[in-house]
């Protein structure tokens, strides 16, 4: 029978820390749902490994290397069965250097303290446990934020953009509202913990001053209150999916903490809904692990671009048309809906910075080594992908995956940017313009998802 631990510890560091997602971040004066790291140990007698949940906007492939071999020193799980995977909330400390900001290593290391720690609680606290699953859908709290609108240059994407101008078609792609729960219980059916999965961008917090773990931590709390035991999140393919409705002209009313509970609540009993009719999994339910690193280049500016980007940087009027000299520099007629200075600004440091960054390297391409990792146990796999990864991907793992119940996991065990669909591309949007944020070949996805189903396919024959 299979045996599972869990464990939480926090990761809420002392306020006056900068927080990762925003130009221009607020240092957090507070706290509103804290960070916690929350460890899952699944064990078959045979095979063991680790799911851990962090309330972070995101890792590293270098931090996540780190942070696997500090974690399994000393035990006899391996390093590669371990998935840590990120919520991506907007109210945690810079865990990489972006958007002009370094990354805290202090953060880095002192976290790296906690997961040990919660590494051993998780491993001694295994106990044989029945697993059920379920999932349930949750409209009305996930949105497609790629609006395509009539341009000059066609049909184009303004991220973020309202759906009530004239000059809106449809959004670019669909939404996912899926909710899928995992739960452990005891042999006497007390509820050890919990695996919660959904797909939206963890911005609802905003710009609010605190450490948060957006919506996902009301959300574990209430399952945790409800069933009892440790609940984690796992942040489902959302890299073009955020909970404001932008079909309404109305004032913004997705934001802040009154949402983020109301969200979370909904989402919890849509949870509940999903144990209601979820299974039991077989008795011998087995643990397996998988992964491949596929080394995928990244895509690269042009001469012409770099050198419109100094331009901008040292000589542009106040008064330049931003959109025209997005479409000069981009080829695309939006970033955002409405092309602010600031983020052009902020652009054109990021096609210098990729291009210093790719010149340096000396060599044709810059390869990124990009590892898409499988974990199953009985007909419940787990598919964990490196990037915001566009939900049309995620998606269609879940329609083809061997397993009776996938969850898709974004942000686990590293970032390497966005990962938009083809289509994507051709429609221009922020997810899709060069930069630190958005890098890998156009190919990226399909090659993922690809690999994945693979992976999928080989573990289901086991």
């Amino acid at each position: 029978m299979i045996e599972i631990g869990f464990s939480e510890v926090s990761i809420t560091h002392q306020p006056g820390l900068p927080m990762a997602g925003l130009l221009k971040p607020p240092r957090a004066e507070g706290v509103q749902w804290p960070l916690m790291g929350r460890c899952a140990v699944l064990d078959d007698g045979e095979s063991r490994a680790a799911i851990v949940s962090l309330d972070l906007l995101l890792l590293l492939p270098s931090t996540v290397a780190e942070l696997r071999q500090a974690m399994t020193a000393g035990t006899d799980l391996h390093p590669a069965h371990v998935m840590i995977a990120c919520n991506h909330t907007h109210r945690a400390p810079y865990t990489a250097a972006l958007m002009d900001q370094e990354m805290d290593f202090e953060y880095i290391e002192w976290l790296q303290l906690r997961l040990v720690d919660a590494m051993k609680q998780a491993l001694a606290g295994r106990q044989p446990a029945r697993l059920k699953v379920g999932h349930a859908q949750a409209p009305g709290w996930t949105f497609n934020r790629r609006p395509i609108y009539r341009t000059e240059l066609g049909n184009q994407v303004g991220t973020q953009g309202p759906e009530w101008v004239d000059a809106f078609v449809r959004r670019e792609g669909p939404t996912d509202d899926e909710v899928k729960i995992l739960v452990a219980e005891d042999l006497h059916g007390g509820v050890l913990g919990g695996l919660v999965s959904f797909s939206c961008h963890a911005t609802v917090m905003g710009g609010e001053p605190v450490y948060s773990a957006d919506y996902s931590g009301p959300l574990t709390e209430r399952l945790a209150q409800v069933h009892g035991g440790v609940f984690a999140f796992l942040q489902g393919a959302s890299g073009n999916l955020w909970a404001v409705d932008k079909s309404v002209d109305r004032p913004l009313r997705e934001r802040g903490p009154g949402y983020a509970e109301a969200m979370a609540q909904a989402l919890a009993t849509n949870a509940q809904e999903a144990l209601a009719g979820g299974s039991y999994l077989a008795g011998d339910a087995q643990v397996h692990v998988a992964q491949r690193v596929l080394r995928i280049p990244q895509r690269r500016p042009t001469r012409e671009q770099v050198d419109l980007a100094k331009w901008y940087l040292e000589n542009a009027p106040p008064d330049l048309d931003q959109d025209a000299f997005t479409r000069a520099i981009y080829g695309h007629a939006y970033t955002f809906y409405g092309n602010e200075a600031l983020v052009q600004e902020w652009f054109a440091r990021e096609t210098v910075g990729m291009w210093e960054w790719q010149r340096r390297v000396g060599t044709r391409e810059l390869i990124e080594e990009v590892e898409v990792q499988v974990l199953s146990v009985g007909d419940v796999a787990f598919a964990a992908f490196p990037a915001e990864y566009f939900t049309e991907f995620g998606l269609e793992v879940k329609a083809r995956s061997p397993f009776a119940e996938t969850f898709v996991v974004q942000l686990a065990n590293g970032w390497h940017g966005y990962v938009p669909t083809k289509e994507a591309f051709a429609h221009g949007g922020y997810e899709t313009r060069l930069a630190y944020q958005s890098r890998l070949a156009t190919d990226a996805g399909e090659r993922m998802r690809d690999t994945a189903l693979d992976l999928l396919a080989g573990m289901e024959n086991k």
